[in-house]
This record gives C-alpha cells, sequence and structure tokens, in this order.
C-alpha cells in the first residue's frame, strides 16, 4: 500500500518538506516574502485519509494562487503537523505553531476535543482558526471572533437526516452515541430534531470509541426494534457496531455523519457498506455538475492531485475563503486585517457552495447532503 503522505509531496505543489521521522511530522522553512498558515491533523492513524486528503487539497490551491503570483504578492504557505488524532499531540503542535514557527492563522484544526483544549491557547495569542474540522457547537456558541467555521454543524446534519427519515414515514428510531462529549452532545441535537418531527427514539445506547462494546450495544438496541439506526459515531466504532448488528437485524437502514465519508470507512465496511447512508458536508466531487466542483477538479486535475474525496472538496473550500480574506485584508495584512476581511466577504455563492460571514455570524455554511455507499463501494447522491 502506497504512503498517504505522497498526496503531500506531490513536486506540483512546489511545498519544501523536511521530514522528521521520530514524530511523525512535516516541517517546512518558511520565506520573508510569504504567509505561513498552521495546521495540525491526522497524517497517520485511524483519520489520517482525512487529514491527508484535505492538507493536499489546500496545498494545491495555494500552489495554483501562488504560481499566478500569490495574494498582493506574498507566496502562501501551510505548515502541517502530524497529531495522529491525538488531542495531546493536537495541542503541543498547535503551540508549535503559534510560538515557534510563528503562523499567521491556524486552518482545519482537527477534532472536536483539540478544538476545545485549544480555545484558551487561541484566545490568548489572538490567533484566528480558520475552517476547525468538526461540527461540533464548542467551536460555534457562544460568538468567538477568532473562529470561523466553513462546514455545517453536526445540528445541521443530524436535522438533514431527521428530514430525510421524516419523509420516507419512519417514526421509530434507535441512536447510536460515541460514550463521551462528541457523542452526547449529538444525542441532544438529534432528539431535538427527532421531536420537532414527533419522531420517537426508541432506544440510545451508547458506544465506546473503540468498539470493543459493539456485539453488547447491538443485543441492547435489538431489543427495541426500531425502524431505522441513527449513529454518532466515528471510525472503528462504527463499523464493528454496524457489523455486529448486522448480524442479529439484516437490512436496517444506517445514517451516519460526514466523519465516516471516507473511502477507509467504505472499506472497513465491507460486505456491510452498500446502503449506509452518509451525510456530507462538502459538495460532491466526483460529478462536475456545479460551478465549485467544475473549478476544485480543474485545479486538482492541473496541480496534480488524483486524489479527489469529500475531504479534499472542504480543504480546497477552506483555501478559497482564506485566499478571499487575505485579498480583502489589504496589502500588508494584520490578523486584525484578516478577520474584518472574512467578516466582509458576507453571502458569497460560490455556485454550489454558499458562504455567509458577518461580524456577529462566523458559522459560514449549513451546506448537508445525504449519499449511501453503493454495491461497489462508491459513494451515491
Amino acid at each position: 500500500m502506497q504512503s498517504p503522505l505522497r498526496y503531500l509531496l506531490h513536486p506540483a505543489l512546489a511545498i519544501s518538506f523536511v521530514a522528521l521521522c521520530a514524530a511523525g511530522q512535516v516541517r517546512a522553512q518558511a520565506a520573508a516574502d510569504e504567509i505561513l498558515f498552521g495546521k495540525t491533523s491526522s497524517l497517520s492513524g485511524p483519520l489520517a485519509e482525512i487529514g491527508v486528503d484535505a492538507t493536499a487539497a489546500t496545498n494545491a490551491y495555494f500552489a495554483y494562487i501562488n504560481e499566478q503570483g500569490g495574494v498582493h504578492g506574498r507566496k502562501l504557505r501551510l505548515l502541517t503537523l502530524d497529531d495522529s488524532y491525538s488531542t495531546e499531540k493536537g495541542v503541543a503542535n498547535a503551540k508549535q505553531l503559534i510560538e515557534k514557527e510563528k503562523a499567521f492563522a491556524l486552518l482545519n484544526m482537527a477534532g472536536t476535543p483539540t478544538n476545545k483544549a485549544l480555545l484558551p491557547i487561541i484566545a490568548e495569542a489572538g490567533i484566528p482558526s480558520i475552517g476547525p474540522y468538526t461540527g461540533s457547537d464548542i467551536v460555534r456558541t457562544p460568538h468567538n471572533r477568532l473562529i470561523f467555521n466553513i462546514r455545517a454543524g453536526y445540528a445541521d446534519e443530524l436535522a438533514k437526516i431527521v428530514e430525510h427519515l421524516d419523509i420516507r414515514g419512519i417514526r421509530k428510531l434507535g441512536v447510536v452515541y460515541q460514550n463521551n462529549a462528541f457523542g452526547k452532545e449529538g444525542i441532544g441535537h438529534l432528539e431535538r430534531a427527532a421531536g420537532n418531527q414527533k419522531m420517537a427514539v426508541q432506544a440510545s445506547v451508547p458506544l465506546e470509541a473503540s468498539g470493543a462494546d459493539a456485539a453488547t450495544a447491538a443485543q441492547a438496541m435489538a431489543a427495541t426494534r426500531p425502524q431505522a439506526v441513527v449513529m454518532i459515531t466515528t471510525g472503528k466504532s462504527t463499523t464493528e457496531f454496524i457489523k455486529a448488528y448486522n448480524t442479529i437485524a439484516p437490512g436496517t437502514q444506517y445514517f451516519t455523519i460526514s466523519v465516516m465519508g471516507t473511502q477507509a470507512s467504505v472499506q472497513a465496511l465491507g460486505k456491510d457498506g452498500p446502503g449506509v447512508v452518509i451525510s456530507q458536508v462538502a459538495p460532491y466531487p466526483f460529478s462536475a455538475t456545479s460551478g465549485i466542483v467544475r473549478e476544485y477538479q480543474k485545479v486538482m486535475t492541473k496541480m496534480g492531485v488524483k486524489n479527489w474525496s469529500f475531504a479534499s472538496m472542504e480543504g480546497f473550500i477552506t483555501a478559497k475563503v482564506v485566499v478571499e480574506g487575505l485579498r480583502r485584508a489589504g496589502k500588508n495584512p494584520t490578523r486584525e486585517a484578516f478577520i474584518a476581511g472574512l467578516e466582509s466577504i458576507g453571502r458569497w455563492d460560490m455556485d454550489g457552495y454558499l458562504v455567509n460571514f458577518s461580524r456577529t455570524n462566523h458559522n459560514g455554511s449549513r451546506y448537508v447532503e445525504l449519499t449511501a455507499i453503493s454495491r461497489d463501494g462508491r459513494f451515491l447522491h
């Protein structure tokens, strides 16, 4: 199997990296005529596909802009450090990016626990965080002038799922939620959405992130006989539960959220994957049916990035928003000018994806669509 880092190191991106094998990190030398952005994400570990794809797309768009002279004559560079989806590593990486590397802003910081831990660090440094990779309310309420959300929240994803279930006439739901802050927040959102549609949540079953208790959780769920199962879980816990539950109640309809929208998830589910519905918070990247997707495919092709995915699309959109904010910030941008530039974007329709920022609203998108895994391992929409 080829290393996923090949997508980060494509020569067309013209980014210089020095591998730090012991730490699994990537570093680059800053130049006087560039703006450095920092990111901590999973370049290894169970969610590596998301981190690698999103980072590759951001690098590709920055390289594309740099070929045109950059923004106001300054080149853009993204320094990404690997945290293997560890909060402890993520916090250490963020401190390095802020204190040692002097990053101008942070991009796509990954994970609910990491983003929660970073709130006081970001506040102390006064550094903007653009497009955090989480749908949690932690980065949405109350309003935080340093954080700009580019993806929809988990509340939006779960409301879309409930709306779809209502249209289909499904009234009795089973909910599996990860036994941590992420899962508990999500079940609150789901229960409110279900209540608005007068649906009954038949059972709410906790599940450990490791999926070790999947068989026990499946038995508890089966006792309530729901019409569909909604999963507020990630990675292995999701796949282990679906496999276990299918041995008890084959043919069950499962609904999962965007973190499961990866080829790694499809491969892990195997024969249990077809028919699983996954909400997505980025446009479908495989068919050029809108302006934003056509632009994405054009830039990715030009810059030699062949691995298209929903995470890649999200990284691309983040980079576009950053560039627009910098253009509006002026020729000698400060962090404050960058924040003001992003807020001045207002309602921006990219033909297939809408972002809306203002001084009082930094929750830029509510875009959600549903996809399903096909028999041949593709995402259908």
